[in-house]
């Protein structure tokens, strides 16, 4: 569901997965200077926008979106563009069950420096720790395996970390000022491992796949989750700062490379400020593709009316026209839909006329669910219908 969040766009490039060292580029953020400044000096807050209900605002300085400190680095460590936006978006939705969009503001993640989150998603060493936590190089995955080869060592302790994603959250103070109100941090895990083995004349042999049961990732989600916060409340970072503010955890689980659809979160818990974390709370979500057999199988009812909604779409064209749909379900009850249905255009006044066709269709849908219908063409979007929750649906043509 493209969930509409006011968040910063993030440059987007596709990379292997793998996890070496990305350099510091010019746009990094440079965080004690500009942490110092963000919160001893005035700033500023995003436009509030009436018409969109639980929705952070957000912090700028000098009138300039605040960019965390691993800008960029999630492009190159999770597989897919789904997954990352589910995992942004998915932490905001797990933030407000925390942190008020009311009275609390976003900012990106000021805390984790790029070189150290680097560090912490490689595999486990015999290094020592010497007490500061911006030069631990400890890495969080497992250790590499007992095997006779790469393969087999790779296999039997593939790594489970893909990815750390830090978000801020602000508050306003009795002086008027921001300060720090909370931090959501989300742990990314592997549901299929990735591995390849670097020959002796520096070229790459195949890629090979693990998979990791679920229950492994919510184990070890949780047991790095520990890690992270005694990380983070480190008396040498910030001068113990993370100890005064609760952080709250995120176990998302990513979908395999070739999936339609994104991955879900597995769990979520709280550590109070000065304490450890407490209970998890299981989430039982679930994306599908639509058409799909799995679909088919444990979703009837919902793939039946699918059908019959596609059918009435081909009623409005002469040629066959194609829709695809994803669904989001929380406790195995359909939560969100995003369809898109691609036509050949002929004209405005026909793309309205089906616009507003779909919208009638929408009707066979309960009220509960939250749709979003796409319609495109060769040139792009055409059209854009969204139904929240108990709403009437609304249509918006592209001229």
């Amino acid at each position: 569901m493209k969930k509409r969040w006011l968040l910063a766009g993030v440059p987007l490039l596709f990379l292997s997965g793998c996890l070496d060292f990305l350099e510091e580029d010019e746009e990094a953020v440079e965080l004690e200077e500009e942490e110092e400044e963000t919160e001893e000096q005035d700033v500023e807050l995003s436009p509030e926008i009436p018409a969109l209900d639980n929705e952070y605002r957000t912090v700028l300085q000098d009138g300039q979106y605040i960019h965390g400190n691993a800008r960029g680095f999630s492009t190159a460590v999770m597989n897919n563009r789904m997954d990352l936006e589910r995992l942004e978006t998915g932490l905001m939705e797990v933030a407000s069950e925390e942190y008020s969009p009311e009275t609390y503001y976003f900012r990106e993640g000021q805390y984790i420096e790029r070189e150290e989150l680097n560090s912490w998603l490689v595999r486990q060493t015999d290094e020592e720790d010497d007490g500061d936590p911006s030069t631990d190089v400890e890495g969080l995955n497992p250790a590499l395996g007992e095997g006779e080869d790469f393969e087999e060592q790779q296999r039997s302790s593939p790594r489970v970390l893909s990815h750390i994603m830090e978000h801020n959250y602000v508050v306003e103070n009795d002086e008027g000022a921001l300060q720090l109100g909370g931090v959501v941090i989300g742990l990314s895990m592997n549901e299929a491992y990735y591995f390849r083995e670097q020959l002796d004349d520096g070229t790459f042999g195949p890629w090979y796949e693990e998979e990791i049961p679920e229950e492994v990732s919510i184990e070890q989600g949780q047991e790095i989750a520990e890690e992270v916060l005694e990380r983070l409340r480190n008396e040498a970072r910030e001068e113990g700062k993370l100890d005064k503010v609760p952080v709250t955890f995120a176990i998302y689980r990513e979908s395999p490379r070739d999936a339609a659809v994104p991955g879900s979160f597995l769990a979520t818990a709280t550590a109070p400020p000065e304490a450890d974390i407490g209970s998890w709370e299981t989430k039982n979500e679930a994306y599908y593709l639509f058409p799909s057999s799995e679909t088919e199988a444990e979703n009837i009812g919902d793939s039946d009316r699918f059908s019959e909604f596609k059918d009435e779409v081909n009623e409005f064209f002469e040629d066959y026209v194609g829709v695809t749909g994803v669904g989001r379900y929380q406790n195995e009850t359909l939560q969100e839909m995003t369809k898109e249905i691609p036509i050949r255009f002929h004209s405005k006044t026909e793309v309205m006329s089906f616009a507003q066709y779909v919208v009638n269709l929408l009707d066979r849908y309960p009220q509960e669910v939250d749709i979003e219908v796409e319609i495109t063409s060769d040139d792009g979007t055409e059209a854009l219908i969204i139904k929240e929750p108990n709403e009437e649906a609304e249509m918006h043509v592209l001229r």
